[in-house]
């Protein structure tokens, strides 16, 4: 019986959790080609982002979301004049975060699969941006605090990597974002 009833309470406390369950993200960024392999010239672009994850256990959060580079070309010009191509990067990362909290503190990191989804606007004389899409991979690390005594309102810096693969390209990018997160 004894051994039934510590048993019972280890699998209470390992279901535990200090903070509510599901988290909602929006996030504010500014992105960077870290790639050798860029299309154009190295680009950066301010970007947007949500994202979703659930508690499954405490230390363990899966997670999926939508982020987006916001015209990362910018203007390209030639002997044919500038054209401002209004072009977008769309991700759509999936996976898993291993989550570290203290009272009000918390850092988190993981990764996972992802989908990018390349969108060329306006083409430039001559031909391209081109469309493209692919698979690839991401990686993810937070830190934040908590605004509130009840932990549902929550501020953290993070910054991702995303990885992918599209045909006839090799997409690397670095996103550093200032999120405000709601959990309950």
């Amino acid at each position: 019986m004894r051994t039934l009833v510590l048993l019972t309470l280890g699998i209470v406390c390992a279901n535990a959790q200090d903070t509510p369950a599901n988290r909602i993200t929006l996030s504010g960024a500014w992105g960077h080609d870290i790639g050798r392999f860029a299309s154009f010239e190295r680009q950066s672009a301010a970007g947007f982002g949500v994202s979703y994850g659930r508690r499954i256990r405490r230390f363990l959060e899966p997670e999926i979301g939508l982020f987006v580079a916001l015209d990362p070309s910018g203007e390209q010009c030639s002997r044919f004049g500038c054209v401002d191509t209004r072009d977008r990067f769309y991700w759509l990362p999936f996976g898993l975060r291993f989550v570290a909290s203290t009272n009000r503190l918390e850092f988190s990191g993981g990764g996972g699969g992802l989908f990018e989804q390349y969108t060329g606007g306006t083409p430039l004389p001559g031909g391209g941006p081109f469309d493209r899409h692919g698979w690839g991979g991401y990686f993810v690390a937070s830190a934040g605090v908590a605004l509130d005594r009840g932990k549902h309102l929550w501020l953290s810096g993070t910054p991702r990597w995303f990885l992918a693969n599209p045909k006839y390209a090799r997409d690397r990018w670095l996103q550093v974002s200032g999120e405000v997160s709601w959990r309950w």
